[in-house]
């Protein structure tokens, strides 16, 4: 059976969950393809990472109606020094420094906690009726039908949908089957 959808989202992290969002209160059905269990992505365990948000994300959060969720847990970038060196010549001793006080009124951005982002996507998406999130399944194949792009799931489901979004990851597979290159270089980190 083929499923009808507004837009397509491979990946349902925090790139795909947050753009679902937006999708849906601009009034778009959305369907969500997430190849991971939808348990891992709300377990405390799942991932101990922190991001570090740049004031422009934490404006989408506001503008998704997620902030103030969040808004306890995170803390304030202040201020931020960017310095270079290597373990071979040691430290740079030139480096730049932002202060928020000097650019912008209130944090350049905030530290937040995946373990809490993360269950705060889904929670969110799961109260909109106009996202349909399908964990445990991966796109296999895509291809373009007129003005629609067919989808097939490693499930057997099919989706029809008029724009499909690759949230899944640096090196997206969706990316890769419809031509798009990536580029990129290693830091020698």
């Amino acid at each position: 059976m083929m499923k009808n959808a507004d837009i397509a989202i491979v990946g349902g992290s925090l790139t795909g969950a947050a753009t679902a969002l937006a999708a849906a209160q601009a009034g778009f059905r959305v369907v969500v393809v997430d190849q991971l269990a939808a348990h891992t992505q709300v377990e405390q365990g799942f991932d101990g990472r922190s991001y570090a948000m740049a004031l422009t994300s934490v404006r989408l959060l506001k503008a998704l109606g997620l902030w103030a969720d969040l808004a306890e847990t995170a803390q304030p970038i202040l201020k931020i020094k960017v310095a270079d060196g290597s373990p071979s010549t040691g430290p740079s001793p030139l480096f730049m420094q932002f202060d928020h006080a000097e650019i912008e009124e209130g944090p350049m951005g905030h530290m937040v906690e995946d373990r809490f982002l993360r269950p705060l996507l889904q929670r969110a998406m799961a109260r909109y009726e106009t996202i349909e999130y399908i964990a445990g399944t991966a796109l296999i194949e895509q291809s373009i039908s007129g003005s629609e792009m067919q989808l097939t799931l490693s499930d057997g489901r099919q989706i029809s949908t008029s724009l499909l979004i690759g949230a899944d990851g640096r090196k997206s597979p969706s990316a890769g089957r419809a031509g798009i290159k990536r580029i990129g270089w290693e830091y020698g980190q």
